[in-house]
């Protein structure tokens, strides 16, 4: 049964690549912890062996819930518009970014297909993150347990539903009982601007509309989201 339903999903992706479509698909990799936890290594600090003066450093992790723990297929991680990986619950990953602003998306799919072109199944999660040299960041991905604020975040915890930018005493205290996701330890370069304002456009319908986002010191800003839009996890 899984094998005639992989073949239809290969002959629905080989028709749309061949009309010229955009698709958003995780494929083979989209499989849940509840089939395959995160086998990596236990969490190990970066510390310094990155390029702290010329890059920021971005953890992203999920905290092991049974939410999570018993998924069977999980969200898509993407940054201006290219997936990086599937977060699964119990694990982590880290990647250098270059200074500027990156666009991160959580996307849902079903059997690893998550839309075309412009239509997509279920987009969870967005928000705007500019990043600064020298700076670590901590991008937590929980549909369960939003984090408390706490003081040593400049303003709050700032995200768009179960995708959040959270303190250090937060981020340290989960981190510890996750695994490495084996994707990632990336070097991430923001979208040249010509190709930003184009999703500027994409996302608001008019490039000159005001940016109505919400946004704090940490540098993370979440998209306007409309009621048909608020999140759910399927």
């Amino acid at each position: 049964m899984i094998r005639i339903v992989s073949l239809g999903l290969s002959s629905v992706l080989l028709s749309l690549l061949l009309g010229g479509c955009t698709i958003h698909q995780s494929v083979g990799d989209s499989f849940g912890s509840y089939v395959s936890e995160p086998d990596g290594q236990n969490f190990k600090p970066v510390g310094y062996r990155w390029d702290y003066e010329n890059a920021a450093l971005i953890y992203v992790y999920r905290p092991a819930t049974q939410w999570s723990m018993d998924e069977l297929e999980t969200p898509s991680f993407n940054v201006d518009g290219e997936r990086l990986f599937n977060i699964k619950g119990g694990g982590y990953t880290w990647y250098e970014m270059e200074p500027g602003e990156y666009d991160v998306v959580i996307r849902r799919g079903l059997l690893g297909l998550e839309g075309v072109g412009e239509f997509v199944i279920k987009r969870v999660a967005q928000l705007r993150l500019e990043v600064k040299p020298g700076k670590v960041y901590y991008l937590r991905y929980s549909e369960i347990d939003p984090p408390s604020i706490q003081p040593d975040l400049e303003e709050i915890p700032l995200g768009d539903g179960p995708l959040q930018l959270v303190a250090p005493s937060i981020a340290l205290s989960e981190l510890p009982v996750t695994k490495m996701i084996h994707h990632g330890r990336d070097r991430l370069k923001p979208r040249p601007p010509a190709e930003d304002e184009m999703l500027e456009h994409v996302f608001d319908g008019n490039p000159g509309a005001a940016d109505d986002s919400t946004t704090d010191e940490s540098g993370a800003k979440a998209k306007p989201r409309t009621k048909a839009e608020e999140w759910w996890p399927f």
